[in-house]
């Protein structure tokens, strides 16, 4: 298939997983990250889209909700691709807790924001030297009362700005 064809097919969003399956071995990288961003991508596709030579693809593959479970424990241990696995919903929380020790700030970044994230590792990452992590912990919908109370009073702003405009935030009383 011609890729200026195939580019134009993939803007379909009710695309069948069939004619995904098809693209996904376009030898166009920019059609196989179109397929592993794709809604209607299905998990098999997905799977083996993990394997791509293209860090794109892969990338695209890491945040994709329709991935396995075992694509996203074989793409965590490539260091390049931790930043989107460990903002995926659907990695496994061992591998969640793992990437929340990374010394990349952004990868712990993701973490924090990921809704699948324990309690308990939001309250440890709240503590993060870095604030935009601690930004990150403050935007989770899931980050506990008591530790938005602790970030509502950070030093930096920011952080306390992310406090704010999460809804869980207890409203103040009007002085």
């Amino acid at each position: 298939m011609a890729n200026t064809n195939a580019l134009e097919l993939l803007q379909d969003e009710n695309l069948s997983a069939e004619t995904l399956d098809e693209l996904s071995t376009d030898e166009n990288p920019f059609v196989r990250v179109r397929v592993a961003a794709h809604m209607n991508t299905s998990s098999e596709t997905l799977a083996k889209l993990s394997k791509d030579e293209t860090p794109l693809v892969k990338q695209f593959v890491a945040e994709h909700l329709h991935t396995p479970v075992d694509a996203l424990a074989e793409l965590s241990k490539d260091s390049d691709m931790l930043y989107w696995v460990a903002g995926n919903p659907n990695t496994p929380v061992e591998i969640l807790n793992k990437c929340s020790k990374d010394e990349d700030e952004n990868v712990r970044s993701s973490v924090a924001v990921n809704p699948s994230i324990h309690v308990a590792t939001l309250s440890i990452l709240c503590c993060d030297e870095n604030e935009d992590v601690r930004a990150a912990v403050a935007k989770n919908l899931n980050t506990p009362i008591a530790v938005l109370d602790k970030l509502s009073k950070d030093a930096v702003e920011s952080v306390r700005e992310a406090v704010e405009k999460n809804p869980n935030t207890q409203a103040k009383p009007a002085e």
